[in-house]
């Protein structure tokens, strides 16, 4: 399940109270989900400590091909108050050997300009070097890439999701066209078969009807690059989205920018031909 909460916790007067600051998008589909609880840090800081999974794309830097994709458990610890993030997960490589992730203490920076946080880390384990990522703890993004024993590129991504989205559709029988912003997308990848699903959000496909709250396409065919993620599905028949309220004909979704922008074009109810293009954070 699409569902992303973060749980905050604080001391007051000897009590640890629990707010709930998040929840978005839930959506049937998604494996790949952050649900968080927090402690009270050493010094009364506020200290985030997040479990998840994290879907892992090992590319060839010579041959810019995708060796393997893999899902590992991850686990992060933000501390907010001195802007410090640990993370540890493990990412399977193409011969069957682990590469340990640990990242320790590092600084987190605020971008202003992506809306998010980023950081870094020279080294990060064994054959593990200049890592770097993107942070946003109010959706759950995160978005790591570092270099593998001097030989591959990794590129893991915790959360499929893009808030930032735009979609145009064209009905092909009137040729009325409706462009919808502030649109959503959510993706997920089963590495086992390399099966997707995708969910379309907060969108219209005319001018006459309303917005389109989501829409949610299982079972789609999915493929690895070197810069993130190739979605597709065509068939004349088509898909039903699983309300039943919509028909997919046709899908072609790149996700690239080491998973951070996607683009595409879709097909639904026959008539509705639409493009696509949105980003996990704000620029």
């Amino acid at each position: 399940m699409w569902h992303i909460i973060i749980y905050r916790h604080y001391s007051q007067t000897n009590n640890t109270i629990m707010k709930k600051v998040f929840s978005i998008l839930t959506l049937a589909l998604l494996m790949l989900s952050f649900s968080a609880c927090s402690d009270k840090g050493d010094d009364d800081q506020q200290v985030y400590k997040i479990q998840g999974q994290i879907l892992n794309n090992y590319v060839n830097i010579t041959s810019a091909q995708s060796e393997k994709v893999s899902i590992s458990p991850i686990e992060l610890t933000w501390r907010a108050l001195d802007s410090k993030v640990s993370i540890t997960y493990s990412v399977q490589v193409e011969n069957g050997t682990t590469i340990n992730v640990s990242v320790q203490n590092a600084d987190i920076n605020p971008n202003n300009t992506y809306q998010c946080y980023t950081f870094s880390a020279a080294n990060a384990g064994t054959g593990v070097s200049n890592l770097t990522g993107y942070y946003r703890p109010e959706t759950g993004c995160l978005y790591i890439e570092f270099i593998a024993n001097g030989t591959h590129r990794v590129i893991s991504i915790a959360q499929m999701y893009y808030p930032y989205m735009k979609y145009n559709f064209t009905n092909s029988e009137t040729g009325n066209s409706k462009e919808s912003i502030n649109a959503e997308m959510a993706i997920s990848i089963n590495p086992e078969d390399m099966s997707a699903n995708v969910a379309l959000g907060k969108f219209a496909l005319n001018e006459d009807g309303g917005l389109i709250q989501s829409a949610v396409f299982r079972g789609l065919h999915a493929e690895a690059t070197a810069t993130g993620y190739k979605i597709t599905y065509s068939d004349e028949n088509g898909l039903r989205s699983t309300d039943g309220s919509y028909v997919l004909n046709e899908l072609e979704l790149n996700v690239t920018g080491s998973g951070q922008v996607v683009t595409g074009t879709v097909t639904i109810n026959t008539k509705y031909t639409g493009t696509f293009a949105g980003k996990a954070f704000a620029n």
